[in-house]
This record gives structure tokens, sequence and C-alpha cells, in this order.
């Protein structure tokens, strides 16, 4: 199903958030009926799948955060065939954050202006789908099991990284599914991670890792034995 994409300028957010007064109004666009029925049946369904409210996906952070980015990416992407044109205006966003579910914004992350609309990077559901699409394994499930045991910081590490010519999409899979076989012991919090990602960004400065003997693979597999992962 195809989507005509709305959008919501940085001027014309601010200006809707201010009027909220507190908390979002149940006010939401009914051309986006479907999509926001179907994020919420998602919201309702991971709550359950943790055993707690919807009030208290806060607690659970990251944990909600990447079975919900999940559920956002198979309903954006596969059934309403968002593009990564799309995906990178900022204005979709925006939007969607605003006039689709801005309730479930608000239950992660109260009237906090940089998850709804104000900073690019910080724009919750912008970074929950980047990050579920530069982690994409191929399925869901593979995607999941290479997710579950990373943090936060994970998230804010890799979608903060874009670089001047944007993401190397292929490369953070790779990274992604080489940190997933770590042991969560060894991972020392996003420590490794972190540590990994500066290497890279020093190291394609002056090297293509497709040219590497071995391709991506084994420059993935170079950045993680610098750091003892072997």
């Amino acid at each position: 199903m195809c989507m005509r994409w709305k959008t919501i300028d940085k001027a014309e957010a601010e200006l809707i958030v201010k009027k909220w007064g507190g908390k979002p109004p149940e006010e939401y666009d009914p051309d986006y009926r479907e999509i926001r029925t179907e994020l919420i049946q998602s919201l309702h369904g991971i709550a359950s799948e943790l055993n707690i409210g919807i009030e208290d996906i806060r607690k659970e952070a990251y944990q909600f955060d990447f079975r919900y980015g999940l559920e956002l990416y198979r309903i954006l992407s596969d059934k309403y065939k968002m593009s990564l044109r799309t995906a990178s205006d900022d204005g979709v966003w925006r939007y969607l954050s605003i006039r689709v579910i801005p309730d479930v914004v608000y239950l992660r992350w109260d009237l906090n202006e940089s998850r709804f609309w104000k900073d690019s990077n910080r724009v919750w559901l912008k970074t929950l789908w980047w990050y579920i699409h530069l982690s994409w394994q191929g399925d869901y499930l593979r995607t999941y099991n290479v997710l579950k045991d990373n943090t936060t910081d994970e998230i804010v590490q890799m979608v903060e990284r874009s670089g001047r010519s944007g993401y190397r999409i292929e490369l953070c899979r790779k990274i992604f599914e080489y940190y997933g076989q770590i042991p969560a012991q060894e991972k020392k919090g996003a420590e490794l991670f972190r540590k990994v990602l500066k290497l890279n960004t020093a190291r394609v400065k002056v090297i293509e890792p497709a040219l590497v003997r071995g391709g991506e693979t084994e420059y993935v597999k170079e950045l993680f034995s610098y750091f003892g992962q072997k």
C-alpha cells in the first residue's frame, strides 16, 4: 500500500506542541487511521509481552524501544512502503510524532521536545526506524536476535554517526551482525560498540571496506579483533 506522507516543519511543530498545555490532545489525523491503529496495537502487544502496563514503558527503555522499532519498521516499510528518501525527511517523522501517535511518544518521553520534533537525530520515531534499518538482518527474527542484548546507547551511537555522505548501510549491518554474536557480558555496556564505531570512522577515511581482502565481512572482523574480539 503506497502512502502519501505528510510533513510538518520545525516552526509549525513548535507552535502545535506549545498549544498542548502539558499533554497531547486526543486528536489524530483520520488519513492515518489505519497506521495509528496498527501502531497502537503494537504498543499494547509489546507491553503485554513485557508484562507491564502501557504507562510503564518508560521503565523498560531499551527493551520496549527495540521491539517497538521492529514493529514500526515492519508497518511503515513493509505495508506502507516507506522509502529511504521518505525516511530521511525529518518533516515526516515530526508529523507522525505530533499528528498520528503523539500519545505513544508522550508515554515514552513525556513532553521532551527533542523526541517529538526539535533535534533531527533525537526524534524518537526516526531513531527507532533507522536503528532497525541499519541493523536489519534480512528478517524480523534474525534482527531481533542481533539486537535483544543491546542498550539505548547502541541506538544513539549508530544513528548519530551518519557521516557527511550518509550511512554505509551494508557495513552497518555487518557491524551489528558481528556485535550480536558477542556475549552480553563481554560488551561492557556499549563500550565495545563505541570503540568499534570510532575506529571505523577513522579507518573509512583512508580504507574502502569493500576493497579489503575478504570484503566488508573481513573488514568488520578486523575492527573487533583490534579490541581483542576474535
